[in-house]
């Protein structure tokens, strides 16, 4: 595979990431690795590995996949590169993540003391369930409109209206707006 086949390759993996299908882009993460014929301290091999170990650990909170997969991108990446601090960032949060076993579920009950009280006011319990695995599991949500606010241009609401430079300004995220 050419260089540009395989960024093209690369960005497609990148996108699915980036929008929720980890399943499918831990699929197409591994195709490209297992189908390129790259030695282990590539730099594209390097990336790849990272992306589909941030897959694992983000997107489907597999951390121990994840650790094996920076632990491979810290081994074979030169020291001190970005590479290698990157593998060694997502080695430390996979570790964090591991639960400890002296201490099964307190250090939830201490961050939220107030939480325990809150059933007993009638309230539901929460769920410290973590967000959906994929984007597949969420729920369609409709909204329908039913009344359209009119705006008639001829009005002056007694807004204060933009000038086009303020809006251009607004636009690019250079105009600071303060209401009230």
């Amino acid at each position: 595979m050419t260089t540009s086949g395989f960024d093209q390759a690369y960005k497609s993996v990148e996108l699915a990431y980036s929008q929720g299908r980890f399943t499918e882009a831990l699929q197409e993460g591994q195709d490209l690795l297992n189908a390129t014929p790259l030695e282990a301290s590539d730099p594209h091999s390097l990336r790849l590995k990272l992306l589909l170990g941030h897959i694992h650990f983000y997107g489907l909170r597999q951390p121990d996949a994840a650790g094996e997969l920076y632990s491979q991108v810290q081994a074979t990446a030169t020291q001190g590169s970005t590479y290698n601090d990157l593998a060694a960032e997502g080695l430390a949060l996979c570790e964090q993540s591991q639960p400890r076993a002296s201490q099964p579920e307190a250090s939830q009950a201490a961050a939220m003391p107030w939480a325990a009280d809150l059933t007993s006011m009638g309230a539901a319990p929460l769920s410290l369930a973590p967000a959906p695995r994929d984007s597949a599991e969420l729920e369609e949500v409709r909204v329908e409109v039913l009344v359209e606010p009119s705006v008639s241009p001829n009005k002056d609401t007694g807004r204060r209206r933009f000038s086009p430079e303020e809006d251009a300004e607004l636009a690019k995220g250079l105009l600071r707006v303060v209401l009230g």
